[in-house]
């Protein structure tokens, strides 16, 4: 079963970075066409509107993370009649959702020149295209949740050659209709077409691989199940509250005190970021259902894997960090052009809440494995107001650099520290305390790593991609000295680089045998 569980990870991890990666490389594509065919009001249109979008989705009421822990225990059993159960639940949770989604949205739109600062006059249809991304919002819960289910049965990869299938095909589609028509409308259209063929294709597939879920006699579920969901959609309902919230209100507020113009500015950093961030995720989200599933047979070594996991998260989300602190805005700076720059501290507090955020990504795993939701529901909600009244008293003085500082603070005094002690405390039945030491330690090595790496990097003066890549290098390599130097010797680190090195031979064995 073990074995199982390491061959699902990686199979399904390998699936969900490639199919990132590829559609990063396509996001960058057509934002580089977007941008020269719209131009920068477009853009903060487009950001703004997103996020928006990202607050509507508070109406799914955290069901997303519910589904795949309640469907762990089944799956494992094997257990027909339970799971047939719950989706006929979810089923119509899903479609109540899509019209919670598509009235609130529209019920939004005569406001729209309250969130926007200097509402733009160049741009036509604007009501209509903010009513496109709520009918593109409320559609995308099709069927949804049975890609949920595939999911949790450690059969991620499927979703996510799906997902790639469909991402390049809209890409594709989007770059031809705004060469051929540059229309901003048209272009949303697509968007709109795709995520109906998405969700159907999840559907189908589903039907295909668990045909028990056409069957007609379907029980509902008994009032002890339905009330421990209840129970956990109400608790992560105020949980996904603070993480939409922190995600989602800083393009608002920028509009709103500073103006749509940086808005498009401060999308493109996003862009970045969010792809980058994407990427690396895949990792963890895809070794959740793993996760859940030891959990459920042998939990007695939960505990071992999370502090290796967590070592590895540390690891992944440090580089990236440091990457993004040296080499975002010269990224910028040759992709799309000097006038399109923030400023160096936007950039570092950029990088710094990267790190902070990804630091959670293992515990969430195992807090969402475990079922944790009910204990301390309400930490979001001091999170939420926290990180709005830092980020409106700070965007004054400060601007974008206020923002960012404003989530990274509330971020801190929250998520980082009371996460960990539910999952060591209720989880493991052990105290947090080594777990805070080592966050510390993490946290001045990132900090201390990135200072002297910029340095020396900051006598290298960035003109050309050759330039670029040349920083990049040096970033890199010099990331991974002081990581050998400091964690050699330590049992996580030697785990991971016998696992390194094993796979390497197997690689090398299989090309001589080619």
């Amino acid at each position: 079963m073990a074995k199982s569980r390491t061959k699902n990870s990686i199979i399904n991890s390998t699936a969900s970075i490639t199919t990132q990666v590829i559609t990063v490389l396509m996001d960058f594509v057509v934002k580089t066409i977007f941008i020269s065919i719209l131009g920068s009001t477009y853009l903060g249109i487009n950001g703004l509107f997103s996020n928006i979008i990202t607050l509507l989705s508070l109406a799914d009421l955290g069901i997303g993370i519910a589904i795949p822990y309640s469907l762990y225990k089944p799956l494992a059993n094997k257990d027909t009649e339970k799971i047939k159960s719950l989706m006929k639940y979810y089923a119509k949770v899903y479609n109540i959702i899509g019209l919670v989604v598509l009235g609130i949205g529209l019920s939004i739109t005569p406001f729209l020149p309250h969130i926007i600062k200097n509402m733009p006059d160049d741009i036509p249809h604007i009501y209509l295209i903010y009513m496109m991304f709520v009918t593109h919002s409320a559609l995308s819960y099709l069927f949804v949740y049975k890609r949920f289910l595939i999911d949790s049965d450690q059969k991620g990869y499927i979703v996510s050659r799906i997902t790639l299938i469909c991402n390049i095909s809209l890409n594709v589609v989007r770059v031809i209709v705004l060469l051929l028509t540059k229309n901003f409308v048209l272009y949303l259209a697509c968007s709109i077409l795709f995520v109906v063929i998405q969700n159907v294709w999840y559907s189908i597939k589903a039907n295909k691989l668990y045909p028990y879920l056409k069957d007609k006699d379907v029980k509902d579920l008994n009032k002890k199940d339905l009330k421990e969901i209840n129970r956990n959609i109400k608790s992560l309902f105020i949980y996904k509250i603070g993480n939409v919230i922190a995600n989602g209100t800083d393009n608002i507020i920028i509009s709103k005190y500073i103006g749509l113009i940086t808005v498009g500015l401060y999308s493109n950093y996003l862009l970045i970021i969010n792809s980058i961030n994407n990427v690396v995720s895949q990792i963890f989200n895809a070794i959740t259902s793993s996760i859940g599933n030891l959990i459920a047979t042998n939990n007695e070594k939960s505990k071992m894997v999370y502090e290796k996991l967590n070592f590895f998260n540390f690891y992944i989300y440090s580089l990236c960090a440091v990457c993004l602190f040296i080499l975002l805005n010269p990224f910028i700076y040759l992709w799309i052009g000097h006038e399109y720059l923030l400023s160096a501290i936007v950039s570092a507090l950029l990088a710094l809440n990267f790190y902070t955020a990804g630091m959670g990504s293992v515990t969430n795993s195992f807090r969402t494995a475990y079922g944790l939701f009910y204990i301390a529901k309400f930490r979001p909600i001091v999170m939420v107001v926290l990180n709005i009244v830092i980020s409106v008293i700070l965007v004054g003085p400060f601007g974008i650099a206020g923002v960012v500082a404003g989530t990274v603070i509330s971020r801190m005094l929250t998520t980082a520290w009371l996460d960990p002690y539910i999952v060591y405390k209720h989880g493991f039945k052990e105290s947090p305390r080594d777990y805070y030491f080592k966050y510390i330690f993490y946290l001045l090595i990132f900090t201390a790593s990135s200072a002297l790496i910029k340095l020396i990097t900051d006598y290298i003066t960035v003109n050309s991609i050759i330039s670029w890549i040349v920083i990049a290098l040096i970033t890199i390599i010099i990331y991974h000295i002081i990581i050998i130097l400091i964690f050699y010797k330590t049992e996580e680190f030697q785990f991971f680089y016998h696992k390194l090195k094993l796979a390497i031979k197997k690689i090398m064995k299989k090309l001589k045998h080619a």
